[in-house]
């Protein structure tokens, strides 16, 4: 049985929404959302059970890879003078990688051109 994650989103209705995920799925997104340095292996599971597990984490992974570069642009257009090292420490990224970012997503790579 999957389990059953409910989101009290911020928004003008003020709904809540439940959505249904594999159970290895949802024990990566609590590990991934509380630090947690335990990495589980998945469940005795039969073929198409890991295929779904493994697309809906693929999904989830590059979504939030896209919501890390917007929030990383986001951080870098708050000042002329934002500490980039800082913003490289918090994405877990080297320079170049934090430079390859920012470009990607409209600012400038390098601050003295």
């Amino acid at each position: 049985m999957p389990t059953r994650i409910t989101f009290e989103l911020p928004g003008v209705s003020g709904e809540s929404y439940t959505v249904a995920v594999p159970d290895d799925v949802a024990i990566a997104l609590y590990g991934g959302l509380t630090d947690s340095p335990v990495v589980i292996d998945p469940a005795d599971e039969d073929f198409e059970e890991l295929i779904v597990s493994t697309s809906l984490l693929s999904k989830l992974i590059t979504h939030l890879t896209l919501s890390r570069e917007r929030h990383i642009a986001a951080a870098d257009a708050t000042s002329p003078n934002a500490n980039r090292r800082a913003i490289g420490i918090a994405a877990a990224m080297k320079p170049s990688q934090l430079g390859v970012v920012l470009e990607r997503n409209g600012r400038p790579r390098n601050r003295r051109t």
